[in-house]
């Protein structure tokens, strides 16, 4: 292990020692601008890395790769209630990954109000589009991620062409364009984003937990931009954050298992219930 300046970055697969069935664990000391995940299986298509910032604020990072030429990859946002009131019923990350049978979930789309209990109806703010259904239009200067039927992605500003959308979630602003950093030196929260290959092959996500001082202190929209172009973003959008972000997989048995440390009500581990989720479909790795 070698010690590159005062940054401490441990970076983890899939089996990570934070839990305790870890089959084993790479470590690499960089720079933040040196990062290079060390990604790990979890389904066909998807690679899960996870990094640790010791120095000089704890920081706990997780990134989701997507490979949008996998076959077999399906999205799913939260669909619409139908005739109840507002958009959507509220559910915890974990609760919409074990209804709807997907294999990894995460927050996504701003929404109000934010209250306990599942099933309470929810207003998404800005576009959201599950399977063809556009139940949400686009709001004020969110932007959003678009996936069409066949699996193309792309972000989109204001004004938004909901033309060939199959599922979309809404999220606030552009994090990167075109390589460069748009976001700021603003506040640190735990923050969710999307991001997508400069070929437009892969689909990342980035969960980065916050508010919580001895586990890790969240990030601006600046410093998420950063982490989120080290994964391999060329185009990055910064989706809901907050007490809101969360990442599950399937545990393989009907549950769900949250790979990051979410925290609601400032209870580190306790899922927020969101309005809105984007999920994955894949298929299991093959037995070895």
């Amino acid at each position: 292990m070698r010690v590159v300046g005062s940054i401490l970055l441990v970076v983890l697969c899939s089996g990570c020692a934070t839990r305790a069935d870890s089959a084993h664990v790479v470590t690499n000391v960089a720079r933040v601008t040196d990062f290079q995940p060390h990604w790990e299986p979890l389904f066909k298509g998807i690679d899960f890395a996870e990094a640790r910032k010791m120095a000089p604020d704890p920081l706990a990072v997780y990134a989701v790769r997507i490979d949008l030429k996998e076959p077999s990859i399906e999205f799913l946002a939260t669909p619409s209630n139908g005739d109840r009131p507002l958009e959507t019923d509220g559910r915890t990350t974990s609760t919409f990954l074990k209804e709807f049978r997907c294999q990894l979930a995460i927050n996504a789309s701003p929404f109000s109000p934010v209250e306990e209990g599942e099933g309470k109806p929810k207003d998404i703010l800005g576009l959201s589009a599950s399977r063809g259904d556009v139940y949400s239009k686009p709001h004020g200067s969110h932007c959003a991620l678009l996936i069409s039927k066949d699996n193309k992605v792309s972000l989109a500003k204001p004004p938004i062409d909901t033309r060939n959308v199959y599922n979309a979630v809404s999220g606030f602003g552009m994090l990167l364009e075109k390589g460069q950093s748009v976001g700021s030196n603003d506040q640190r929260h735990p923050r969710t984003a999307v991001g997508i290959s400069q070929d437009r092959r892969y689909l990342y996500f980035l969960l980065i937990d916050g508010r919580q001082p001895l586990h890790s202190v969240g990030t601006t929209t600046g410093e998420t931009a950063e982490w989120i172009r080290q994964v391999g973003a060329y185009d990055a959008l910064n989706l809901d954050g907050g007490g809101s972000t969360t990442l599950v997989i399937s545990d393989k048995q009907g549950g769900a298992r949250i790979l990051n440390r979410p925290i609601h009500n400032k209870i580190p581990g306790a899922e927020r219930v969101n309005g809105n989720h984007l999920g994955v479909y894949a298929k299991p790795l093959k037995d070895k």
